[in-house]
């Protein structure tokens, strides 16, 4: 009994003897730096997402519970906000279109060119079956007309459009759906149906060896490959328009899911690509890869090489805890990771951060299995600093987003009377931040 008291206590003072200089300091830790503040001397281009409300806007429980109280013992996580606009829907059936629906777009149009925003990237289209260039496009592309002010009030009489001014806009592809999905029907060579469709593509299903005729126009048969080159030389309808966002010239498009192209040649194919919208429409495309969000760049290498610009998704948008302490620092050396690598090992690739002013997934689904992030003019601040700092070649910055309704991420005004209202607080830290006309 009296060596098992010896030993403990001669192990206690061998552990209160310790010097406190021998463990971690928090001096030494990797996120213990100031982020520089980058002062407002040249022009930061924005593109702003704008997102797709629907014809009957947001669905009616997620919008109730964005205009919900915070109340951890209700078990209620709402930011408390209602939009300025209300719960808007724009109706892209035919005859449809109201003098209303118009009004509030034109109102946000104005809101953004006040608010020094330069464009909008508009939701992303889809490829349309059996149908050549100009007209291989369908879903929201009637929503594009609508918001560029080509397509107006259904009224009779009223003649009311959009007029976007100053504001332009950008055209998104999801690289993924349909034509690396198994959503079209194929043909044989002699243009009768095989019976089966597409196969998805994956990492062991390649484009290269799954091409199949997809498409049939006028007695010929279209792959995979040839549908991508009609889609793309399709956008020519948007490029012609003024308000077009380019960037030295050539006009941007965004793309998403690029991860999904799965080819043994990926910077080949959109060699390929360019070469045919050029030769067809005259145009060099800027093309902007879309990375999943806390994703690292390496691991997408064969996917985005031959893009012109790589961005990510909403980094507010992740699972780990423990970030979300120091989101503004996480982010940063991300983004500063990505920059470097791109630039020095992707022959020069430029990095576009995607910024976000809040984040909310239980208004979404009531889960609450992600951090929360609230509307806060300083953190919002912070995290356009960040963005600057971490900006690219062209300096340009992209922001998730205008109306983002369904997980909070908007900068869209809401009512300042109302819960934690901002008004337009956040457009205005936009102009204050990137803006220095």
């Amino acid at each position: 009994m009296n060596k098992i008291l010896f030993y403990v206590m001669a192990g206690m003072v061998l552990f209160t003897s310790c010097d406190r200089d021998e463990g971690p300091d928090v001096d030494d830790n990797f996120l213990n730096f100031e982020i520089p503040v980058i002062k407002q001397t040249e022009e930061y281009p924005v593109g702003v997402y704008y997102r797709n409300p629907g014809g009957g806007g947001q669905d009616k429980a997620r919008y109730e519970r964005m205009m919900m109280e915070f109340d951890t013992k209700e078990g209620r996580l709402g930011p408390w906000l209602e939009p300025v606009l209300g719960n808007y829907g724009i109706d892209q059936n035919p005859n449809n279109i109201t003098d209303v629906m118009i009004e509030v777009v034109q109102q946000q149009v104005d809101w953004c060119i006040d608010g020094g925003v330069d464009f909008w990237i508009y939701p992303a289209i889809k490829a349309k079956k059996n149908t050549l260039a100009p007209n291989c496009m369908e879903g929201d592309e009637r929503l594009y007309n609508i918001l560029r002010g080509t397509v107006g009030s259904d009224v009779k009489g009223s003649g009311k459009k959009v007029n976007m001014k100053s504001l332009n806009f950008v055209a998104t592809v999801n690289i993924e759906d349909p034509l690396c999905k198994n959503n079209w029907e194929t043909y044989n060579a002699d243009g009768t149906l095989t019976g089966k469709k597409t196969t998805t593509l994956s990492n062991t299903v390649l484009l290269n060896e799954n091409n199949d005729i997809c498409s049939w126009v006028d007695g010929k048969g279209y792959t995979r490959t040839d549908m991508f080159v009609e889609f793309f030389k399709s956008l020519n309808t948007f490029f012609q328009d003024e308000h077009y966002y380019r960037v030295n010239g050539k006009p941007m498009v965004v793309l998403q899911n690029a991860h999904k192209l799965y080819t043994a040649d990926c910077k080949g194919f959109y060699n390929d690509l360019r070469a045919a919208v050029k030769a067809a429409i005259g145009e060099d495309l800027f093309l902007v890869a879309q990375q999943d969000q806390w994703s690292p760049p390496a691991r997408f290498e064969y996917f985005y090489k031959g893009v012109d610009a790589v961005t990510n998704k909403n980094m507010l948008n992740n699972s780990e805890w423990t970030r979300s302490v120091a989101y503004d620092k996480f982010i940063y050396l991300n983004w500063e990771y990505h920059r470097e690598f791109f630039r020095d090992n992707w022959s020069g690739t430029d990095f576009i951060p995607t910024g976000a002013p809040a984040f909310n997934k239980w208004v979404d689904n009531q889960e609450k299995d992600k951090p929360t992030v609230f509307h806060d003019p300083d953190v919002f601040r912070t995290m356009c600093n960040v963005m600057k700092s971490q900006a690219g070649q062209h300096k340009i910055v992209f922001i998730d987003s205008f109306n983002d309704f369904q997980y909070t991420s908007f900068i869209e005004p809401t009512k300042p009377d109302y819960g934690n209202g901002y008004g337009t607080k956040f457009l205005d830290i936009i102009k204050e931040e990137f803006d220095v006309r």
